[in-house]
């Protein structure tokens, strides 16, 4: 993940991100409905969906990501978050979700869990 941006924080928060991908295989595909649920210090904050995205064949490639984070589950994260910049921990990341992807007729559904930290010095707010 890369240039994460948290915009409106006190109005309507928007979060997006660059999310990076490697396709290892010699043939392209298309996601065609992509939905997991994204959770912060183990807290759920939102959940991302996107469809109809192609996968370029054996390479690296970024994936434009963006949504907003319902109030009712920010305030349950606002207490750790505060403690995780002041004191510059970083902060456990969890997605969680499906990817449907297609090649012709090939069509299948396959789990995708994700684990990862965000680092409190690579947060920009605006």
């Amino acid at each position: 993940m890369s240039d994460l941006k948290v915009t409106n924080p006190v109005l309507s928060p928007q979060v997006s991100a660059n999310v990076n991908f490697f396709n290892p295989n010699s043939v392209g595909c298309t996601i065609k409905n992509l939905s997991v649920d994204v959770s912060l210090s183990s807290i759920p904050l939102t959940t991302i969906s996107f469809q109809n995205q192609h996968l370029p064949s054996n390479q690296e490639f970024s994936l434009p990501v963006s949504t907003s984070i319902p109030y009712s589950q920010l305030i349950k994260f606002i207490p750790l978050g505060i403690s995780s910049l002041e004191g510059g921990k970083d902060i456990p990341l969890e997605v969680k979700g499906n990817v449907t992807v297609k090649k012709f007729l090939y069509k299948r559904t396959f789990p995708l869990e994700y684990h990862d930290v965000i680092s409190t010095k690579d947060i920009q707010i605006k």
